[in-house]
């Protein structure tokens, strides 16, 4: 077994280790941020991800503004003003160049920070007001899965936390994670469409945009395919017009992608030739793709995304299988990204 899909499969019994230390955690961020006007959020790679994932669903949840940080404007001696501002930084090493340097930023403008890292002696932890741990161990394939989870999880008690009621379903994610973990693994997922194609494309919206942005790197990661994503309506706005045949679409389904959108996605995918397959929670009972991959549970609109995760996460360890791909090494990528 590859490491890969070890750690695909240690992934319930992580998120269930750390769920009471983590809703602590992120209730004492959750003080911190509290009167903050807005957040601001740095990361990179599949932490970047979890912060488009924040910025959707701290929308949703709270109301609150969530903007994504540039790292390289941070590195002048103009420093950006940060009034108002709560600043979080996700790194699974803490060590990635330029995410720490934001928080450092904030720092000097009294301005609370939380470090959300697995790392708790990282430079991204020293310029942390408050940090969250994601308590993962070490992660040992490149392609990350585990701390991406818990990642989620994190966000998730933090916004549980920083609204008016806890959020329903909290309790749940290590069970579904298990369940949807063993069937994915154990499923036909029909790689062989994935497998064979040219380049795959992935687009949802809101927190299934999150959700597809994570699926294509994981998939590109792994198994060498070209994928990319897309939030949907930028997608149909003029990228379709590049793909055509050989080429798959995979739609993530969720609460935010309207029936009227999805039906035009199917029709402009198709028309290019594509095939179409859609990701989507039992509760949605839809028509038109060309196949379909359906959860095996269902739940609120954030925990289905998180399933959705994991499926994304069994179908680049099985298309990079298909394609003959060394999983674990992922050729030429590094666990740590040392360019800025």
């Amino acid at each position: 077994m590859t490491k890969f899909e070890e750690e695909i499969r240690s992934q319930a019994a992580i998120l269930e280790a750390r769920m009471s230390m983590g809703q602590l955690q992120a209730s004492e961020a959750a003080d911190a941020l509290r009167h903050c006007t807005y957040l601001v959020v740095a990361a990179r790679g599949s932490s970047d991800n979890a912060a488009l994932f924040l910025q959707y669903f701290a929308g949703q949840q709270l109301g609150r503004v969530v903007t994504l940080a540039t790292s390289s404007l941070y590195e002048s001696e103009r420093a950006m003003d940060l009034t108002g501002a709560g600043v979080i930084g996700i790194s699974q090493s803490g060590r990635s160049p330029g995410i720490a340097r934001v928080l450092e930023v904030a720092q000097a403008q009294g301005r609370p920070t939380v470090g959300i890292t697995n790392d708790n002696a990282s430079p991204l932890a020293q310029a942390s007001q408050v940090t969250i741990a994601l308590g993962t161990g070490p992660e040992v394939a490149v392609a990350s899965t585990k701390t991406f989870t818990a990642s989620w999880c994190a966000l998730v008690q933090l916004v549980s936390a920083l609204g008016d009621e806890p959020l329903d379903g909290i309790a749940e994610i290590p069970q579904m994670v298990e369940e949807v973990t063993q069937w994915a693994l154990d499923g036909d997922l029909g790689i062989e469409r994935f497998g064979e194609a040219a380049a795959l494309t992935v687009v949802g919206r809101g927190v299934g945009f999150a959700v597809a942005c994570e699926i294509a790197l994981k998939i590109r990661e792994v198994s060498g395919l070209r994928a990319e994503s897309y939030a949907v309506s930028d997608y149909l706005h003029g990228p379709v017009g590049a793909d055509g045949e050989r080429c798959v679409l995979l739609v993530v389904v969720t609460d935010e992608l309207g029936d009227e959108v999805l039906a035009a996605t199917v029709r402009d995918s198709q028309a290019a030739g594509m095939l179409c397959v859609f990701l989507r929670p039992a509760s949605r009972t839809l028509s038109g793709a060309d196949a379909e991959i359906v959860l095996p549970f269902s739940g609120p609109n954030w925990l289905v995304g998180l399933g959705q995760v994991i499926i994304g996460q069994v179908l680049a360890l099985r298309i990079g299988e298909y394609r003959g791909r060394p999983i674990d090494t992922s050729p030429r990528l590094r666990k740590v990204t040392l360019s800025a």
